[in-house]
């Protein structure tokens, strides 16, 4: 028996440097991760700034990142399989959540404010049309009716003593709001950088920014789909990390991230600086403001839940336990 022990041990070293070697030349693939996030929307920085200095790769993560019009078709790309995270608005995460029962789970804030109620300068200057409430009975463009938006838009009219029921509503995409406006249809509001795009372009002139309609209000976050993280978690925790440092270098580093963000969007720097300065990069989440964003939905009719089911949705919905453990 005891002769036997040498040959053994040989075995074993054998199988093990053959493992070894197929580890070698036959690595394990890098995981990959589709990230979809909405088109020309400064408020995702965050996902630009992290993709062109390579913070994936760092990670060993192989990312593709998908384009969409407004965070409903996002939203719509998370039903169909076709992303695994997502940046997107708060109010579509949260209408479509719960209409059409879209799994998913947000991690992260992406930015806070960052949106305008947007006149047509000729009406301004002539002094028609200077506040909210002197829309009424006109046509007011919106991204889609379950953006972060049409919310903030439903909000100001509440504000200013109106209702949907004073105006006409109209869902355009924000690229072509400016060039569609007229007396009849005067006034849009979008995400930036559209709303500093048409200011800069001397078509139009804020009246309201969503700081005044609802300050800090969070807007663009971070999800992923319930099963991409009951599989990944660890690939979701290192997204989250990198979202975190992309976050916090945007304000320790303006002047290159707004080089960064005008590369990308092929814009004016000056039409960027205007709405960059609109804009709060903040990745923590603020679960009172979700809170508010689902009673205002569940008031207006958008979705339909009783007052007892808020708490144990949103308990679901959000999970601050990867944006506060990361580094």
């Amino acid at each position: 028996m005891e002769s036997k022990k040498p040959v053994a041990v040989l075995i074993a070293i054998v199988v093990l440097s053959s493992v070894a070697a197929v580890a070698i030349w036959y690595p394990r693939p890098a995981p990959s991760v589709k990230i979809g996030y909405l088109s020309q929307d400064l408020h995702q920085l965050a996902l630009r700034i992290a993709y062109q200095k390579g913070w994936f790769a760092e990670e060993g993560i192989n990312v593709t990142l998908l384009q969409y019009q407004n965070g409903a078709y996002e939203m719509d790309g998370f039903l169909a399989g076709q992303i695994d995270m997502g940046y997107l608005g708060a109010a579509p995460a949260l209408t479509k959540s719960i209409a059409q029962h879209i799994n998913i789970t947000v991690l992260a804030t992406a930015n806070l404010e960052g949106s305008s109620i947007m006149v047509l300068k000729g009406e301004y200057d002539e002094g028609r049309i200077v506040n909210v409430s002197d829309l009424a009975n006109k046509t007011i463009f919106h991204p889609g009716p379950s953006s972060v938006q049409a919310f903030l838009l439903r909000l100001a009219l509440n504000q200013s003593g109106l209702s949907v029921a004073d105006v006409s509503l109209e869902q355009v995409l924000p690229q072509n709001m400016a060039s569609l406006l007229t007396p009849e249809k005067p006034a849009f509001i979008a995400w930036e950088p559209f709303c500093a795009l048409a200011q800069y372009s001397n078509v139009a002139v804020p009246i309201l920014s969503s700081h005044d309609i609802w300050p800090r209000h969070p807007c663009c976050i971070l999800a992923t789909s319930n099963a991409f993280l009951n599989a990944n978690p660890d690939i979701v925790r290192k997204i989250v990390e990198i979202h975190k440092r992309a976050e916090i270098w945007i304000n320790a580093n303006p002047v290159e991230a707004l080089s960064i963000a005008v590369q990308w969007l092929q814009v004016d720097v000056i039409a960027v600086q205007t709405a960059f300065n609109r804009i709060i990069y903040d990745y923590s989440l603020n679960r009172t403001a979700f809170e508010t964003y689902l009673t205002f939905l569940i008031n207006q009719h958008f979705v339909t839940m009783e007052p007892t089911e808020i708490s144990p949705f949103l308990d679901r919905f959000i999970n601050g336990t990867f944006i506060e453990s990361s580094g």
